[in-house]
Order: C-alpha cells, then structure tokens, then sequence
C-alpha cells in the first residue's frame, strides 16, 4: 500500500536538505498532571521529591553540554545549555514552586505548572520578538523538570541509521543529545528562525524545519521524509523522481558551503567594485566567536535584554560593563553597536510595584519610552555602555524612537550620564556615535528630521512591516499579511534611506529582510550601506552581493516602485534576478 504523499510548509531553521526515515517523538507539553492537597506533614518530602527531580535534570543537562562539546564547531553554544542549569537554580522558577508547595499545600507538579504559567505570562508582552522566544527556554526547562518529576521520559526515541526526527517541539537540550551518526535532520510543530534550537541546529549543520504546525500528527514512524531547510519544505513519502531531485540538491548545497566557508572572511565587493559592509546580530558575548567566524565585519546589533532577564534583580552597572566590554574587545578594530534596553515595564514593576497590566504593552511602555521614564535604570546601563567604549570601537542605539521629543531627552540623558563619568575620571570614548532604530513608521516619515541628530540609522524591519502594516505575524488569521516587499514597506525603507545620505549618515539594516538573500539586490539597489544578519547568514549574503552590479541594483530597485503590489514585486524578482542568473539560484 502507497502512503500519502504529504507537502508541509514551515520556516527554514538550518540549511541543508536531509533525506531519511521518521522517527516521531513525544514531545507535547503535559496537560494531565497529579493535582494534590498535601498536609502540612508532607511538605518536607515533596520539597524533597521536587529537588531530587531538579538534580536530575541538572544531570541531563550537563550530558547534553559534554556531548556539544564532543564537537568542536558547536562547543561555544554550551553557553544556551548553560542558561537552562541557571534557570534550575533560579529562585523565580525553583524559589516559587517551594513557596508554592509549602504555602499553598499542594504537590510539587501541580506548583511547578503555576510557577511556569507565572513566568510565561511575563514574557507575552515583551515587545521584541526575538527575545519573547527565550520564554521557550523555561517551557524547556519546565517540562523537562515535570517530566522528571512524573517519571514519563520521552516516548519513541528508538534511532536507525538515516533518522529524521519529527516531533512537536524539541530542546535544546534534545537536539544537542541527537546522534550525528543517526540523526540527519529534524522538523518540528513549532519554533522560530531564532529559538535556540534552531541556533544548536544550525552550529550542528543539521538541516532542520520549524513551525510546520502539524507535522507531528501527519507523519507516522517509518515514513520517508524529506527535510529541506533551504525553502522550508517537508515532503512526506516523497516520489522516486523527488528524491532523486532533492540527493542533488543536496550534492550542490554542500559544494556551495564548502565554497562559501573558504570566503567566509573575505570582503564583498560586486562586480564593478563597491564594497557593502555585513555585520552581525548579537544576543550573548559567548557568540562572538561564531559570528566573526562566519566572516562579520563588526556587530550591527547587540541586543542587550538578556542582561535583565531571567534574574529576581535588576542588573546592576558592573553587569551591564563587563559584558559590554567583553563584546567590544573581542570585536574590535571592528564597530559594536549596542542597543539600549528594548523591554517593557512589565520586567521591571514587580519590584517598583507601580505598573497595572497594559492592554497592548507591545504599543505601550517598553523601550526608550521606558528608559526615559525610569531615568536611573537607563542611566546604569549607559554608564556600563560608555565605559566599555573605551576598550574599542563601540557606537550606542536607541530603540522604538518616534519623534525628536524622545530623541532628543535620550540624547540630554546620555550627555548627563558623561558629565557624571567625567567627574569621577572614568574614560570613555567622548566621540562615541549615537544613532537609533528606524522601527516605527513615523520615524521613518521624519527620517529627514531626525537625521540632523544622529551618527546612524539602522533599520528594525521585523517592527516596522507589523507596525506599518498594523498585522501581527504570529495570528494566524493575519499573518499572511505579513509582507516586506509590500509597497508602503519598501517606500519607508527608501525614504529612511534617502533621508540619512542627504544628512551625511550611513544606514544599516538589522531585521530579518537583511539576512534574505533574495532582498539583497533590493537593498543595495536603494542604497543601503550595510547589512546586519544572524551568524549563518552572513556568508551567503556576502556571496549574494559579489555577484551583483550596483547599478544594476538601482535599476531594478527603481522599477519596483512603479509596481503596485507584493506579488507582482515578487514575479519580477523572480524574473529579473533569478531566471536571469542561474549561478544566484544556489544562495536562495
């Protein structure tokens, strides 16, 4: 009997096309968990039960790391793993479910889920998407502890040679405990491009898919499953002729990254001589070595949220410099842009204790709006910011600014924030570049304003399209409209570029558009000066813009604005860049 051929959509994770059999996990959050009133007698032996299930996944955890570190290339990401021993010992969660246990009198899994519920409704309303995704982390960490605790390991982990790995979710901690050997690739219900696991996929070179929805329920053990993490493509019981198709995609693929590896840190230059600066995304100091080693030439985005995440104190001046300074001294002669608190309040006014929950904290106090309401907090890390500087090449951004008013008070707090450096002799760079995010449309409608005031722009595109757009692209029900080659997105863009070359100031983009490969030509076409992507896009976009002619670019960029849609944006990309140049059909 022939099984069903399935095609899945989803978001590729990690490159690279993987043809095997499916191993399908169990990996579902537990929904069905003891529910128990205990007696005060028996508190001591569940707080008891509750710590010997923390040892136990400490144990897990710590296997996982030896085994990353078994592999050299993935050895600097035991840091994530790291984190997950951290969050074991972190009063918010294991303080909480102690509290819980002994002042509500209920057993350690029915205390561990409200404490878990607690943590993740604090995350929902952080604005910045990439660091809502952290919140997977202590789901991660939640379940594995539930797990432990239940005694209910995770069912179906029996491996073959050329195993596929389907599962609802995976962590990192499961994907790091993947048998190379075994383990070709994997495709998940959920995750995002920069959930941590993808990050462990991508350092593994193990073509991966994530947010497939429903994959874990359309393929059945056994099934031949291609995984291509190219295009973001799962096919299920494939036909003879698409597997053939795809084992040479696959060969080309892997001709093309050996290539691209030995250039990694050579310069892109298009064919009649410009040179287009790629930078690096940033979350963590420990990644600094990856993204250089892909061939960054500086750090375009440092996002410094994790200093005061996961944590039951608000970082103090000496945290925000010695990871500041470790960052910058690594990087430099190269530029590190460090990007100011992008949270919202929410993480902080449990301790004020002055905030009510906002309706739609993703439009309310996050960001410079914070910043600039609680000055002091602001103040510490710029201080911690400034100080670095005078350890290398650092320049200061500011988020979500929209309008001269925030600009400008941003600007009074960081000279104030000098002059108390300077009192006290502590050197810093006088001269350090103060630039902004162009993420809220009209702060790219007065990019010509607010370009009288600044070194640089760089670009948040994942903000601006929803914000432009008014969409949210995690609903279901919109996200389809989710678009940046829609018009109104690509005149925002070339306004906000126009506006800093007439001022004098270079621009950079550092949302998700700048690691597309397919947008490249796009971008250089309207005269973006540099481009900043995650670590394992960097080489590919270098790769892009060696093959383009800049004028050529300006051509094409000019022609899309007579087009009056998307779609029609894309059919003539598709036409223009694609049909035309076999040889850039590879990098997409």
């Amino acid at each position: 009997m022939q099984r069903q051929v399935h095609i899945l959509h989803g978001v590729p994770a990690s490159a690279g096309i993987a043809i095997g059999y499916a191993v399908v996990l169990d990996t579902r959050k537990i929904e069905r968990y003891p529910k128990i009133r205990i007696t005060s007698a028996l508190v001591e032996d569940e707080t008891k039960r509750f710590h010997d299930a923390v040892s136990a996944s400490k144990k897990q955890i710590i296997e996982a790391i030896r085994e990353l570190e078994n592999h050299n290339v993935v050895k600097e990401h035991a840091f994530i793993l790291e984190t997950h021993l951290m969050m074991l010992s972190d009063p918010a969660l294991t303080g909480r479910v102690e509290q819980l246990i002994s002042g509500e009198n209920i057993n350690a899994e029915w205390a561990l889920k409200i404490a878990l519920g607690e943590i993740e409704k604090d995350f929902e309303s952080i604005g910045d998407e990439y660091i809502k995704s952290r919140v997977d982390d202590t789901t991660f960490v939640g379940e594995r502890l539930l797990r432990n605790l239940i005694g209910k390991k995770m069912s179906g982990f029996h491996l073959l040679e050329n195993s596929v790995i389907i599962a609802h979710d995976l962590s990192p901690t499961d994907t790091a405990m993947m048998n190379k050997e075994k383990v070709l690739g994997f495709a998940t219900d959920v995750g995002g491009l920069t959930s941590h696991t993808s990050i462990i996929a991508h350092s593994l070179e193990m073509p991966a898919v994530v947010g497939l929805k429903n994959a874990s329920s359309i393929v059945s053990p056994g099934d031949k499953v291609i995984v291509d993490g190219i295009s973001g493509l799962v096919i299920v019981n494939p036909s003879e002729s698409q597997v053939s198709e795809y084992e040479q995609r696959a060969r080309s693929y892997l001709s093309l990254e050996l290539k691209l590896k030995e250039k990694a840190k050579s310069p892109a230059i298009t064919k009649d001589g410009k040179y287009v600066k790629i930078k690096g995304n940033l979350e963590f100091k420990e990644e600094v070595k990856t993204v250089l080693d892909h061939g960054a030439e500086g750090i375009g985005l440092y996002r410094t949220e994790f200093l005061y995440l996961n944590r039951n104190r608000i970082p103090c001046e000496e945290d925000h410099f010695e990871a500041y300074k470790a960052v910058v001294e690594a990087v430099s002669p190269y530029n590190t842009v460090i990007r100011t608190l992008d949270l919202g309040g929410d993480k902080f006014y449990s301790s004020l204790g002055e905030l009510k929950n906002e309706m739609n904290p993703v439009m309310g106090l996050r960001a410079i709006r914070l910043c600039l309401r609680e000055v002091e907090i602001f103040k510490v890390q710029l201080r911690g910011i400034l100080r670095a500087s005078h350890y290398g090449n650092t320049s200061i951004m500011f988020p979500m600014i929209s309008g001269m008013e925030e600009l400008l008070r941003a600007k009074e707090v960081l000279e104030e924030t000098k002059d108390d450096l300077r009192k006290q002799g502590i050197p810093f760079d006088e001269n350090i570049p103060v630039g902004i995010m162009v993420e809220v449309p009209s702060a790219a409608t007065i990019a010509d304003i607010l370009a009288t005031e600044v070194d640089f722009f760089s670009i948040g595109t994942n903000d601006l399209i929803q914000y432009a757009l008014a969409i949210d692209r995690k609903n279901e029900y919109v996200n389809y409209l989710y678009e940046p080659l829609h018009p109104a997105v690509l005149r925002l863009i070339k306004f906000t570029i126009d506006a800093a070359h007439n001022s004098g100031i270079p621009v950079s983009m550092c949302g998700e558009m700048a690691g597309r490969v397919i947008y490249t030509p796009i971008l250089l076409g309207m005269g973006i000066d540099t481009l900043s992507t995650n670590a394992f896009s960097i080489s590919h976009v270098k790769e892009m813009a060696r093959k383009l002619n800049i004028e050529k670019c300006r051509q094409l960029a000019e022609n899309l604005f007579q087009i009056k849609t998307a779609q029609e944006i894309y059919d003539f990309i598709n036409r223009e860049i694609v049909d035309k140049s076999p040889d850039i059909c590879a990098l997409l």
